[in-house]
């Protein structure tokens, strides 16, 4: 190979080495925390907790029942449930809930996206139908319990429609981009390998992938009764 050849290699090398190097843009972080600028945290007289993060483009709001942690133990699938809220305040944008995480911490930083509705509806539809094949079954071994069989069943039956109606109207759905709000449920399973059952107190990170930034929410939850008192308390 000619010496020109051979420079003409190590260029070209070179520039794909700096083009492969290169880091992506890094995106704006908004991070929510007790005390700061434009971070309000609220302890609402209805039961729910409420953390806002607010700039010049728009405002975000994350609820939390006070009692979502035992909620989320006692549900027919073990769930988690957090209510957003992102309004746009000078413009409009496209959002997408699909690729929010929230990071258990406690459970080795383990971070899982939200449930996708259809697939956790089309899921909780084939349960009820193998709940009432084997009620069924138990009905014809034991037909001396039939009553009690299907008094079970009619209640899990009515909690699997609950939640499949909660599905189809109360999710956080992606927005056209006429909208300059957008509120709905964000739920995230809690049964995986990694995480486990739940403390009674646990710490988590919502992170929010906007179109130039990401919006991150720690919090401790259920916040412990000092930290209540001292984010409510009113400026002096």
């Amino acid at each position: 190979m000619s010496t020109r050849s051979r420079q003409f290699v190590f260029q070209a090398l070179l520039v794909s080495s700096l083009i492969t190097s290169a880091p992506a843009q890094q995106k704006r972080l908004l991070r929510w925390a007790p005390g700061q600028p434009k971070c309000l945290f609220r302890a609402g007289d209805d039961g729910v907790y409420r953390y806002a993060l607010a700039t010049n483009q728009l405002a975000i709001t994350l609820a939390v029942d006070s009692h979502e942690l035992d909620k989320a133990r006692q549900r027919i699938e073990p769930v988690l449930g957090l209510f957003l809220s992102v309004r746009f305040l000078n413009h409009s944008a496209q959002f997408d809930p699909a690729s929010i995480t929230l990071e258990f911490v406690q459970h080795f930083h383990q971070r899982e996206g939200p449930l996708d509705p259809q697939r956790l509806s089309a899921q909780l539809a084939a349960d009820r139908q193998s709940a009432t094949a084997r009620a069924a079954s138990n009905i014809r071994k034991h037909p001396e319990h039939a009553s009690e069989i299907d008094a079970e069943l009619k209640d899990r039956q009515r909690n699997i429609d609950q939640m499949i109606d909660f599905l189809h109207a109360r999710m956080l759905q992606s927005s056209p981009a006429k909208n300059d709000e957008i509120a709905g449920w964000l739920l995230f399973s809690t049964s995986t390998r990694w995480i486990g059952p739940l403390n009674q107190q646990e710490e988590f990170v919502l992170r929010i992938p906007l179109a130039n930034a990401i919006a991150e929410f720690p919090f401790t939850f259920p916040p412990s009764q000092g930290d209540v008192e001292l984010r409510t308390r009113p400026p002096e």
